[in-house]
């Protein structure tokens, strides 16, 4: 070992002062790699000898500058975990061991021991006292200096004097919780299931580099010392500044993060009108790797009693820019909310770091606030993924898209080539009937995405992107906020496209052998004369149908088709005299299925008709087409969903695809039926996402279809199910919704005008199923002198009162209320003349069933003798089985598993009474009450035995077995089987 050099310096350091530069000009951990390696090789033996021999060792190279000698002497600091270090033996006194057990009982501190080793290496170093924002800080709080009270040290090292924290760098405190905030909004799963309960924490051992010579301007918001000079600032700051200031951690210093000119500097931030915004710069050459993600709570002080607290997600908008971070929050009821900031740089961490925290005061709720129609994780706008993609908006480069007439083109450079999906929602149209207003055309170097919004409001528009041969969902890349502020009647929808992807569909196509001879670039095509022949090929074996569709009930009427197959070789002849918008949807399918077609090419067409076809002839025999396609949105949490074909339909025909994604086409995803008289197919969902099943008639020569319904099918996990209910946040909103979305006419008109335009409102909310705005239009119709009896009128009060009955449907469905189904079963049998009601009845009968098995499950051991129970109990050692049948039993009734784990432990349980007795907390059971984690180690626990097995050895464990699986199935029908990755979220 090198001889000790000499660590006591006569000259005095100077006065302290702002250092000239930043951290990162002086120090970098890459050039240190040599002396980490070296503290980390410390004997540990030498825990138990002297400082004198610690400092020796740790800066016995005598080349090494001040910095490398402060640097090896804070890596030993925080190296050792001193609230977990465990002793082999009494160290002795004045040893570092003993002083770590000082720290650990409050006896001595990091900056003590950090300052005593400094000097013994003859480095200037000083203890700072002041105060800090540790665990024990609340936010939006006046400081208190004797809570907050707190040391660290400034070193003088390379010419300038530093700040180290080696306490906060080598020690976090997790899992504090005040219990004052209630959890209403992750952006994500979180790991915690009781955060909002009150807890002190624990104090984890984790290097934090930041900490190790922080800049002072950034170390301030978190640090504030008694003596305003140690600050190391040229302008101080204030404790008022101090005690303010948003809530900042060291992970937004590190992100390169900074506050933009419209950046709230106050930890308490005030609403206007509702809303509130937050903004942040970040590095435009870093940014890229970055992701956010968000906490809100909302203050139990001034929670009330609200099923809108569930959906506040859909009121926060975030948006990445390559040089910005926004949060755009509204709130549709007042109250304090808490708005905690994560975020991770990928190449760095995949843990999600507290960057920031805001308090907002809202004192009044924003009138009439809808929620967003959706919540996308990676946010709105241009994010990273949507660069990883290979894509760059050409047209809309931020988040908010504004339309004054409801017809938007969204157009994106592609690097290369992808398939393309997008999916439009509204908070109150369905998707099914949403999926008629959004198109995408691709080729070589662009994607355009073309809307159509058939009223005004917000829109959510999601665009997904994968490769062309990869399967699956597509990863979501890139999401708009669209509003459209039009007051006029509203756009039309574009005629059918299947998967609303114009051109080629290349996974499907490739499969059946399909290729275009004619018109392959693009997917849309004009018709001078009203006529056009459309070539392909396919290959042997493979069959080729289309549809043609327009809107126009006229051009509908009078447009004709001929298929002909020469050799594999299809041509499409098309007539379309009424001038108009077409569509040619072409599918494929192997001679021998007959259940499904799938789509190869779609094409837009359109016809300028010819001279004299564009109006009826008096008179004449021309047949005005009712064009329009039945659709209807399903929510399942099932691997198989049964939809009743439509009433008088012959030779049906079913085409599925996912809405964003693609897979191989699967010969047995569906299969038609017949049960109790009913039409009905059934279709297998391969894993949980957004599915279109599109039902079509095919005609006698099996050469064209009709479509005559669509449906989308939502797979969800169990858990989510019912999580996004829209229809239940607006029944909470009711005081403060109001309807926008009916035009009154031009003031001034005549009474017909009035009358007119009243009933083309009417028809409207009927199309897009609007029941809130049905009903306003419908008193609205009558209030301008439209008679009751007036055929429209009569239509729109039956679709309303069907519309009604759905909706109380679904809600006695979500309440799983035994009686209020039967209720709202009988209402929507009553008024399903037209059997648009026969999938939810289907449905809601279903789930009857459910509950009157479950029901039965839980009679049948409330039904249980007394001695049953005593038997069961009395076992001094049980057969197997019945031990593991007990355990699920209790777990899901709220017991731990550690506490059922010994056979005595769970005979005391069978031995309670009143209150406590099994029987009757099964009385009170609760499915929705059950942590998931607890029903699927009860199914864990019982899995390995079947109900036999168990009867064979006790009859009454036999029942609490059979409760116990049907429990579980209820459970997870609830809370979810299976949920996504949780989120990592560190404070």
């Amino acid at each position: 070992m090198s001889p000790v050099p000499n660590y006591h310096k006569s000259q005095a350091p100077p006065a302290p002062f702002p250092p000239p530069c930043r951290k990162g000009e002086i120090f970098k951990e890459e050039d240190y790699r040599n002396v980490d390696d070296h503290v980390i090789n410390l004997p540990h033996d030498m825990n138990y000898g002297t400082f004198k021999d610690l400092v020796a060792y740790l800066t016995e190279d005598e080349t090494w500058s001040d910095m490398a000698r402060v640097r090896a002497i804070f890596r030993w600091v925080t190296s050792v975990d001193v609230f977990s270090v465990q002793v082999d033996r009494k160290p002795p006194k004045h040893s570092p061991m003993e002083y770590f057990i000082k720290i650990q009982n409050n006896m001595g501190n990091h900056a003590h021991l950090m300052a005593g080793l400094c000097q013994m290496a003859g480095i200037p170093c000083v203890i700072l006292s002041g105060m800090n924002k540790s665990a024990a800080y609340e936010i939006g709080k006046k400081a208190d200096r004797q809570g907050m009270g707190a040391q660290w040290n400034a070193v003088y090292v390379a010419g300038s004097w530093r700040f180290i924290d080696a306490f906060w760098a080598s020690a976090c405190v997790v899992g504090k919780r005040s219990g004052e905030w209630t959890l209403v909004d992750a952006d994500g799963e979180v790991e915690d299931e009781d955060m909002n309960e009150v807890a002190e924490g624990e104090t984890q051992h984790r290097i934090n580099e930041f900490y190790f010579l922080p800049d002072p301007d950034q170390f301030i918001w978190t640090h504030f010392p008694d003596d305003t000079k140690w600050q190391l600032l040229k302008k101080a700051v204030t404790i008022q500044q101090f005690e303010t200031h948003y809530y900042v951690r060291e992970r937004f210093h590190i992100l390169g993060m900074s506050s933009a000119p419209t950046s709230k500097m106050n930890c308490v931030a005030d609403t206007r009108e509702g809303e509130v915004e937050f903004t942040f710069g970040l590095p435009p050459d870093r940014s890229p790797n970055y992701r956010f993600k968000y906490m809100l709570y909302r203050s139990k002080a001034t929670a009330s009693e609200s099923r809108v607290d569930v959906f506040l997600d859909r009121f926060v908008l975030f948006e990445q820019r390559d040089d910005l971070l926004r949060f755009a929050l509204r709130f549709p009821i007042k109250g304090s909310f808490k708005l905690d900031i994560y975020g991770l740089d990928v190449e760095e961490s995949d843990v999600f770091d507290l960057c920031c925290t805001y308090i907002i005061n809202c004192h009044q709720g924003k009138s009439n606030c809808l929620p967003l129609p959706d919540c996308p994780p990676v946010g709105w706008g241009p994010v990273p993924e949507t660069a990883m993609a290979g894509l760059k908006p050409a047209s809309h480069k931020q988040a908010e898209v504004i339309s004054k007439d409801g017809y938007v083109e969204i157009r994106l450079a592609k690097e290369r080539a992808l398939v393309f999906h997008q999916l439009l929602k509204h908070s109150v149209i369905d998707e099914a009937t949403l999926s008629k207003y959004s198109v995408t055309e691709m080729d070589e170097n662009e994607a355009t995405v073309y809307l159509r919004l058939p009223q005004k409001g917000e829109y959510a528009l999601k665009l997904f992107a994968q490769g062309l041969e990869e399967e699956g969902a597509a990863p979501n890349v890139l999401n708009y906020l669209i509003n459209c502020s039009n007051t006029d009647q509203g756009s039309k929808p574009f005629p059918n496209v299947t998967n609303g992807l114009l051109g080629r569909n290349e996974m499907v196509s490739t499969q059946f052998g399909v290729q275009a001879l004619s018109h392959k670039d693009g997917g849309m095509i004009e018709a001078k004369d009203g006529k056009l022949n459309v070539q392909f090929k396919a290959k042997p074996g493979v069959e080729l149908v289309c549809e043609m569709h327009t809107n126009d009930g006229l051009a509908a009427g009078r447009m004709a088709h001929q298929v002909e197959n020469a050799d594999g070789t299809w041509t499409f002849a098309l007539d379309m005299p009424v001038s108009g918008e077409y569509s040619l949807n072409v599918f494929a399918r192997n001679k021998e299925d007959k259940n499904q077609i799938h789509s190869v090419h779609t094409y837009l067409i359109k016809s300028q008709g010819r001279d004299g076809e564009g109006s009826v002839t008096p008179g004449s025999e021309d047949e005005v087409k009712d064009t329009s396609v039945p659709t209807e949105t399903v929510e399942t949490s099932d691997g198989e969903v049964m939809i009743p074909v439509p009433q008088g339909s012959q030779s049906v025909v079913a085409a599925v695809h996912r809405r964003n994604g693609q897979d191989q086409p699967d010969p047995n995803q569906v299969e038609f039926f017949t049960s109790d008289d009913m039409n009905l197919v059934n279709v297998k969902l391969r894993d949980y996402g957004e599915f279109m099943l599109n039902l079509y008639n095919l005609d006698e020569k099996g050469k064209a279809v009709e479509n005559v319904a669509k449906y989308q099918i939502n797979r969800k996990r169990p858990g989510e199910l019912y999580r996004n209910n829209l229809a239940t946040i607006m029944e909470d909103m009711k005081p403060s919704r109001q309807s926008t979305h009916l035009d009154t006419g031009k003031k001034g008109g005549s009474d017909e005008d009035r009358k007119r335009q009243a009933r083309r409102n009417v028809q409207s909310a009927m199309d897009l199923k609007d029941v809130r705005t049905l009903d306003e239009a419908i008193k609205k119709c009558l209030a301008a002198g439209v008679a009751e009896s007036d055929p429209l009128l009569v239509k729109a009060r039956q679709q309303l009162a069907m519309f009604k009955a759905k909706a109380d449907l679904m809600e006695a469905s979500q309440k799983r209320d035994m009686a209020e189904l039967e209720k709202a079963l009988a209402q929507a049998r009553e008024v399903n003349v037209n059997h648009e009601l026969d999938l939810q009845i289907a449905l809601a009968t279903r789930l009857r069933d459910h509950l009157v098995k479950i029901d039965k499950l839980r009679h049948s051991v409330l039904n249980m003798e007394s001695k049953t129970i005593s038997e069961i109990k009395s076992y001094s050692k049980p057969p197997d089985g019945v031990h593991q049948c007990m355990i699920a039993t209790f777990l899901l009734l709220g017991h731990q598993l550690k506490e059922l784990k010994e056979w005595p432990r769970v005979q005391a349980l069978l031995g309670k009474t009143g209150k406590e007795s099994v029987m009757r907390k099964i009385s009170l059971f609760d499915a929705q009450t059950v942590p998931i984690r607890n029903a699927q180690v009860a199914k864990k626990t019982i899995k390995p035995y079947d109900k036999d097995q168990i009867r064979d050895v006790s009859a009454g464990a036999a029942t609490f077995y059979i409760w116990a699986l049907g429990m579980v199935e209820e459970v997870e029908s609830y809370g979810g089987a299976e949920q996504a990755d949780q989120m990592r979220l560190k404070k």
